[in-house]
């Protein structure tokens, strides 16, 4: 498993409504439903929704030829502000190779979008 946490001073309902923002949660954000997101790059990520805990976390599927990723986002409330995680899993036919080539730089990006998402909450309070 793949991980990355920080912590910010917004709270963490401010957290996620951001992500309600991000994916476009409303009433059909519910395990099994699909959704997509944007990259920077332009390309399109499909996922399909697992599991949500409102104002808590939420869990995502990606799938790609013979690998699915399950990425897990949560929140949880803090004395002054909230701590955020993402976590990867790997799994299918080729996770082991895709661990081993990728874990880095997925852990680097976890951590990168992590400072983004803080430093874009923290400087719109």
């Amino acid at each position: 498993m793949i991980e990355s946490e920080i912590e910010t001073k917004v709270s963490s309902q401010t957290v996620w409504q951001a992500w309600k923002k991000a994916h476009a949660m409303d009433a059909t954000f519910l395990p099994g439903h699909k959704g997509a997101l944007k990259t920077e790059g332009g390309s399109r990520f499909t996922y399909r929704i697992l599991d949500v805990r409102d104002g808590e976390s939420f869990t995502i599927l990606w799938k790609s030829m013979f690998v699915r990723l399950i990425f897990t986002h949560a929140v949880i409330p803090q004395l002054r502000g909230a701590k955020i995680s993402y976590r990867v899993q790997i799994k299918g036919f080729f996770a082991w190779p895709v661990r081993y080539f990728l874990s880095e730089k997925i852990r680097r990006n976890l951590k990168s979008i992590l400072k983004s998402l803080v430093k874009e909450l923290e400087s719109s309070r």
